[in-house]
């Protein structure tokens, strides 16, 4: 149904043409004459969903872009165009968000050619230059929103925008006949890895041996963790703190420490640990004591076992 509507226009444009010298406009329609004039239209916001759709992947090294579509549009005479970008963020093309900044890029192909730039008309090697025959048309184009990998930064939502600006040349200087603002988000997932040598063979359980506990006693535990976030540390003791009797004697209290900073088990214990570097990495240590003993200790085996969370919070 579609052909045939279009064959039935065009039949009868044709009969307009021919036959009513007063039917202008519609001559002016089919073969436009004229001052070029061009107009610019397209997304109005891209979203970076990357590899896996989550966001930007501050530990991926992967290059990958989000495509953005607009269509210059022409009418009138034979001229040349060149379409550039720029950034409404200060004049640097960053995203915003979570207290950190995000560099972005717009490019011409998958492989490259920037076009954006701080210079009004752009500069030279960061135009896009095209061209219209006379008459009417319009010319698609597909553009490429870029998050260079390697950016470690907070988790969290990053926005920021980024204007087209279409210009018509002619004798003199670059004209601008049309701007598209496009809005650029970005969210960036928190993320967490915890690392630990005593951890061996992808086990999330350990047995620590405290030895004679009649004695002062101490185990260490060291941890490394990489996070774009704030890491929340939980603690859970079966026995609240208590090192427990296999027979039902009194039981026996022990420390808990976290980077050295004392915590009581009565309940689940949580201590905050920020970022410190700007890879997000930072060292843990869990330390366990058993402090000298004032009255003799039953004879037997005490035990505990501790649950430990860690929680990227953004």
């Amino acid at each position: 149904m579609t052909g045939i509507r279009k064959t039935r226009l065009a039949s009868l444009a044709a009969v307009l043409v021919l036959c009513s010298p007063k039917a202008h406009a519609q001559i002016d329609i089919l073969a436009p004459d004229g001052p070029c004039q061009l107009d610019l239209t397209g997304d109005s916001s891209v979203e970076w969903r990357g590899l896996y759709g989550r966001g930007y992947e501050v530990t991926g090294f992967e290059s990958d872009f989000e495509t953005i579509s607009v269509t210059i549009r022409h009418q009138g005479d034979a001229c040349e165009y060149i379409l550039v970008a720029t950034s409404n963020a200060g004049g640097e093309n960053v995203l915003l968000g979570a207290g950190d900044r995000l560099f972005w890029d717009i490019l011409s192909q998958p492989s490259g050619g920037s076009i954006v730039s701080s210079d009004f008309f752009g500069n030279q090697d960061r135009q896009l230059l095209g061209r219209f025959a006379q008459g009417s048309g319009a010319q698609p184009l597909t553009l490429y929103f870029t998050i260079p990998a390697g950016q470690f930064v907070r988790g969290g939502q990053y926005n920021g925008q980024a204007l087209l600006r279409l210009f018509r040349l002619n004798n003199s200087a670059p004209e601008l006949v049309s701007e598209l603002p496009i809005a650029l988000i970005a969210p960036v997932p928190a993320i967490l890895q915890v690392r630990s040598d005593d951890f061996t063979g992808g086990s999330q359980e350990i047995r620590i041996d405290l030895g004679d506990i009649s004695q002062p006693s101490r185990h260490a535990i060291d941890f490394n963790l990489i996070s774009n976030a704030t890491i929340e540390v939980s603690f859970v003791s079966e026995n609240n703190g208590m090192l427990k009797h296999q027979n039902g004697a009194p039981g026996v209290a022990y420390d808990l420490r976290l980077n050295g900073a004392a915590l009581s088990l009565a309940g689940t214990a949580r201590q905050r640990l920020d970022m410190l570097a700007l890879d997000g990495s930072r060292d843990a240590q869990i330390e366990i004591s058993v402090p000298p003993q004032s009255s003799a200790l039953a004879a037997g085996r005490y035990t505990d076992s501790i649950t430990v969370i860690f929680t990227a919070d953004p």
